[in-house]
């Protein structure tokens, strides 16, 4: 029995070509033949090759593909006619294409990477099996090899101009969504800087109530559902464009290289310490994991892991991560030095400490990292989704 991933290319900087790749390479070194299908006009023809051989399992990232093969007269997806268990895994929050999302079919089971985003799917989105999490595998594989050289950090991030974007929604015409809007990024923001203990989406949630509910349905004339997803998707890159231009802002004078775009306002500062770049695929950034200071992350949400520095632990590398992640729930140990939060100071000190022991520092990281993969192996990744699978046959009747 093999195992299918659907890869989307259209993605920015093509991510999911390079996860798919590591995920085949990482299915592989478990025992099980895996396949890569683009999703593209080839689809068809590539799906029809593997005529005869049995499929234990389909990935889909993000669920991206979920409805390939349905009309508006006829909802039955390509996978229901197949009758093949699919199993859609998300980096990104449910408000976000939240078609991908759904859970009506027997044969669909949605695992997120990140315990909140689970929480709201099973809360707010329409389905008839729940959503589950499970912690993403170090499966990423480059060619750094421990050789580290610069002594300067890196920050991978694409970035949305928080003032641009507050500027357009104060400059729209004076209604209820947009005094929302511009109150609730100013609760994100202060929450950020004031230590990060709450999720986003949770305060989001607590503005919502049900006179408000009821007034911004009205303004955007369309039912609670519709309108809850929408203000999260508004509001959600909000804390994350936060968490990176903290980052720029706080280590003024720390050498380091921003790559992304969204960077001009930054840019025009002339801040000889920072240089901003440009990347295109996702695969060919490895050398983004070789300086001796290590990368900087700004995960989506306050409790996630994110896929940058999963990378960096699989490269040996060093990382500062913008997250209270619960390292001690999840390893029984303190890592607080490898985290930060938006209260003065915090990423700052945390950098001098790097830039006095850079060795040091990766030596925190590898141990931060082996203490992970013990507990979210690669063995455990693909057992959960192989249990998965043998669910989905169980209760479908395949």
């Amino acid at each position: 029995m093999s195992i299918v991933i659907i890869n989307w290319r259209g993605g920015e900087n093509d991510p999911f070509t390079y996860f798919s790749a590591c995920m085949k390479q990482a299915f592989e070194r478990m025992g099980r033949p895996t396949h890569v299908i683009n999703l593209d006009d080839s689809f068809g023809q590539a799906m029809a090759a593997l005529d005869g051989q049995e499929i234990d399992f389909v990935v889909l990232w993000q669920g991206i593909g979920l409805d390939i093969g349905a009309t508006d007269s006829d909802p039955t997806t390509f996978w229901d006619r197949l009758q093949v268990p699919v199993l859609c895994y998300h980096g990104d929050h449910p408000c976000h294409m939240p078609g991908n999302h759904k859970a009506m079919s027997p044969w669909v089971e949605h695992i997120y990477s990140t315990a909140s985003f689970a929480m709201f799917a099973n809360r707010f989105l329409p389905r008839k099996s729940p959503a589950s999490f499970f912690p993403p595998p170090v499966s990423f594989t480059d060619g750094v090899k421990g050789q580290f050289d610069g002594d300067f950090f890196v920050f991978p991030k694409n970035v949305d101009d928080v003032e641009s974007t507050l500027a357009a929604w104060r400059a729209a015409p004076d209604r209820p969504v947009a005094r929302f809007l511009l109150g609730g990024a100013d609760a994100i923001i202060a929450e950020f800087r004031n230590g990060n203990k709450n999720s986003h989406h949770d305060i989001i949630d607590g503005m919502l109530d049900a006179e408000t509910m009821a007034v911004l349905c009205d303004d955007l004339e369309n039912d609670a559902l519709v309108v809850r997803v929408h203000l999260h998707m508004l509001l959600d890159k909000i804390y994350r464009n936060t968490v990176s231009e903290h980052v720029v802002n706080e280590l003024a004078d720390v050498p380091l290289k921003v790559y992304g775009r969204g960077w001009e306002r930054f840019e025009g500062r002339r801040n000889p310490r920072h240089e901003f770049l440009s990347f295109d695929a996702m695969s060919d950034n490895s050398f983004q994991y070789a300086s001796r200071y290590g990368i900087l992350d700004a995960a989506p949400i306050h409790d996630s892991l994110h896929d940058r520095t999963v990378r960096a632990m699989g490269n040996g590398a060093g990382f500062l991560m913008g997250s209270d992640w619960s390292y001690e729930t999840f390893l029984g140990a303190d890592y607080g030095k490898l985290f930060f939060d938006g209260s003065p100071g915090a990423l700052r000190a945390r950098a001098e400490r790097v830039m006095q022991s850079p060795e040091e520092h990766r030596a925190l990281c590898r141990d931060f990292a082996q203490q992970y993969k013990r507990n979210f192996s690669l063995f455990n990744f693909t057992k959960y989704f192989e249990g998965m699978s043998d669910m989905i046959r169980t209760r479908a009747g395949g």
